[in-house]
């Protein structure tokens, strides 16, 4: 069984391009006070492409710090949300294994980065929590494509596309 078989490409490359929208000045005030991933979701669904919120929603690393909500969302998510996840896991602006992507988190956002408050910072134990639920994701977009994560590239576009943007 074959990704190719299981899910919407479109969709996912879509998603893929727009999952940080919420990141942008001009969206920000749009989506105060959601939580990153959701204010990407909302945004897209309130500009007409409600399909794009369920496979973003799920794509932020903070959402693996949730055990519970992971639980609920893994098994039901569908291959396009489970796509776009896992590749926000690997890809920075070069493809790498997720444990190098890890690791350049954790250099540049130290414990207490998302908050000033340091009693809510996470613990070695959460961060292991995360990997091991990052680490799920990718069993299971893996066994989805057939493919182990040293197989996992890019796909042949993005190459032309991010140096056309770079130019831009």
């Amino acid at each position: 069984m074959t990704v190719g078989k299981l899910l919407d490409r479109r969709l996912v490359e879509a998603a893929a391009l727009l999952h940080d929208v919420d990141k942008l000045a001009a969206v920000r005030p749009e989506v105060a006070g959601l939580a990153h991933g959701a204010g990407s979701a909302e945004w897209l669904a309130r500009h007409g492409h409600p399909e794009l919120a369920e496979a973003i929603v799920g794509h932020p690393v903070t959402r693996l710090e949730d055990g519970a909500w992971f639980e609920r969302w893994f098994p039901m998510a569908s291959a396009e949300a489970l796509v776009v996840a896992y590749s926000d896991k690997r890809a920075g602006q070069r493809l790498e294994p997720m444990a190098e992507r890890f690791a350049s988190w954790e250099r540049r956002y130290p414990p207490d980065w998302r908050t000033k408050n340091a009693l809510e910072r996470w613990s070695p134990e959460t961060l292991a929590d995360i990997r091991l639920r990052a680490a799920r994701l990718e069993a299971r977009v893996c066994e989805l494509a057939d493919v182990e994560p040293r197989e996992v590239r890019r796909l042949e576009w993005t190459g032309r596309a991010l140096r056309y943007a770079r130019q831009a």
